[in-house]
Formats: structure tokens, sequence, C-alpha cells
């Protein structure tokens, strides 16, 4: 008797992401891919379409007013299929970024910067069930972050997660607010916290810390 099928969906907004990827499952058995999307949008539509058994996704992607991206995505995403296993596979390096990533209810987070096999091992785990994997990189940056002192950017919360994300690729204060569906005043307390918390005084300096953290 022939095993089932096992459908997969992919997003990333880089193509070439996507393709390596997709031959990285295409070695699982039984493993087809049914979608590959380049945001969050259309990632939730094909979760709708194809009601996959494995979602391989990105962390960060463009977002729009009809597409999400981070953590806000991965909520979408749980909500609309709780029981579909989710490996995120990113850049991130960002320690309390990445414990609440785990937190989220996810099977597994892979670096992008990782073997394939390693991408390959995580998302079998994920299809099988196996609990939370998280791969040797993404071990050691959370390793190291656990180990500074204060772990200052470990306490943002998730919406000045969102508000310094926003922020650092471009979008005003104003546009926050509007996209996020809260007031002005409450975008730019939340955006002074999260500079307060992380010991920024500077709008470059925030961005920077962004970009080197993988938020962007």
């Amino acid at each position: 008797m022939s095993r089932r099928t096992i459908s997969a969906v992919i997003a990333d907004d880089h193509p070439v992401i996507q393709l390596a990827v997709k031959t990285t499952l295409s070695e699982i058995p039984n493993v087809q891919v049914s979608a590959m999307c380049s945001s969050g949008g259309e990632l939730c539509a094909a979760l709708k379409a194809h009601r996959p058994d494995l979602i391989v996704t990105d962390f960060t992607m463009g977002h729009s007013e009809q597409s999400d991206d981070g953590l806000r995505l991965i909520q979408r995403l749980k909500h609309y299929s709780p029981d579909t296993p989710i490996v995120v596979f990113t850049m991130l390096t960002n320690g309390g970024l990445l414990t609440r990533l785990q937190e989220s209810g996810i099977a597994g987070i892979v670096g992008k910067n990782e073997a394939p096999d390693i991408l390959r091992q995580i998302c079998m785990d994920a299809i099988s069930g196996r609990g939370l994997r998280l791969s040797p990189g993404i071990s050691a940056r959370m390793s190291r972050a656990g180990a500074l002192a204060g772990g200052s950017a470990s306490r943002l919360s998730p919406k000045e997660i969102e508000v310094v994300r926003m922020f650092a690729v471009g979008s005003t204060v104003t546009e926050i607010a509007e996209y996020l569906k809260r007031t002005l005043g409450t975008v730019a307390t939340q955006k002074r916290s999260a500079m307060r918390k992380l010991n920024i005084t500077s709008n470059a300096d925030l961005v920077a810390y962004a970009r080197d953290n993988g938020l962007t």
C-alpha cells in the first residue's frame, strides 16, 4: 500500500530561497509542495486552499494592508489551522524574539545559514509530530542571548517588536498606527518604550538594531 502524499506550502519573499526550500523538501519521501508564496497574505490564502500538512515560512517578509508577517502571521496561521506544523526558516538573531517565536506553538526554527539537511530533518520531525525542534544555530543564538547580562532585547513586548520592525523598513509612525489599528499616541509610546528598553536614543540606531537582529 502506498503512503499518502504529504502536502507542504512554502513562503519566502526571495524566489531563490523558495526554490532551495522546495528542493530540500522534495528529498523527503511523499512530500509534495502545493504552493510557493511570497507574502503572508499569499500564505494564508494557500493554507485555506490546500490544507497542507506542513508550512515552511520565513519570519520577515514584505507586508501591506492585506498581508502580515512576523508574530502576527504566525498567530493568524495558528488560528486558521492550529494543528498544521509550522517550521520557520529565518535570519533572526535576536534571542528575545526567538524566544517569543518558540513560545508561539510552532514546530521548528531553522537558520537560513545552516545546511539543507538540518532543515530537511526538522521538517521531517515536524511532520511526525515530535514537538518543537530548534536547529543547532538557533539553539546557539538563544543560549548566547540567555547568557547576556540584563537581556534588554528580550523584554520588548510583541507590540513593541511590531512597531520597531515596521519603523525600520520605512513606515512612519502614522502609517504604523493605521496599519495596526492603534492610535498615533499609542504607537509613539510603544516606539519610545522600545528605544528606552534597548538603550537607543536615535532613529538611525533603532533601524540599525532592527537590521542587525534580523528584523528587516
